[in-house]
């Protein structure tokens, strides 16, 4: 293999990705990471595979044996973000836990996700690139976590830690605002991911909470 130009930074080593049993799979997650990347700093349209190809230091038909179209690329960034998403919530989340408590641990997981290469990317490139089939399969996986925040919201006007007029509207403006946030939040800055996150979720948290003895 030929020597790798010093001084450039990969999302990872193509190298490292060496176990027989998961060698597939994990490199196939390398090239959706790298395309993510690509694609929300040059856009899908401006992004070739050759390009992908060239910032891991592999072939083009190496990219195109792990894939078969750049439109498949832009499908699985997205279905991988919020498959991860899934995973996390499934996991992590705590149903014994007060709605408002439910609430801060799906946004946090949710900020995470949605500041992370995959995240970036699923909020910047729009879905409109994608084919009908493709585009209708994402929008019913995104409306899932809609019903589920929509779901904490009723469960907290329930047990009094949460009190908002409309909870389709109060979802709505909080997802908007997580969403809105790759467009301006740099690693560079002097915020971390998470301090962002908790500091956005904070003004939400006090509209939820204005009417209630917690709040």
């Amino acid at each position: 293999m030929s020597k790798k130009p010093a001084g450039r930074k990969h999302p990872n080593s193509w190298e490292s990705a060496d176990l027989r049993q998961e060698q597939h799979e994990a490199k196939r997650r390398l090239i959706l990471k790298q395309a993510a990347i690509l694609f929300a700093d040059r856009g899908f349209h401006e992004t070739t595979i050759d390009q992908i190809a060239e910032a891991l230091h592999v072939s083009k038909p190496t990219i195109y044996y792990y894939i078969d179209s750049k439109e498949e690329l832009l499908y699985d960034i997205a279905h991988t973000a919020l498959a991860d998403l899934n995973e996390a919530l499934s996991r992590d989340q705590n149903a014994a836990l007060p709605a408002i408590d439910r609430l801060v641990q799906f946004f946090t997981m949710y900020g995470r996700l949605i500041l992370s290469e995959f995240g970036v990317c699923l909020a910047l490139i729009s879905d409109r690139s994608l084919n009908p089939q493709s585009r209708r399969r994402l929008r019913s996986l995104k409306k899932q976590f809609e019903i589920s925040v929509r779901k904490i919201l009723d469960d907290g006007r329930q047990d009094g830690t949460i009190s908002v007029d409309d909870p389709k509207m109060f979802a709505f403006a909080i997802f908007g605002a997580f969403n809105w946030a790759p467009q301006w939040f740099s690693n560079k800055g002097s915020s971390s991911p998470d301090q962002v996150i908790a500091a956005m979720f904070e003004i939400f948290r006090k509209v939820a909470t204005q009417k209630c003895p917690c709040g």
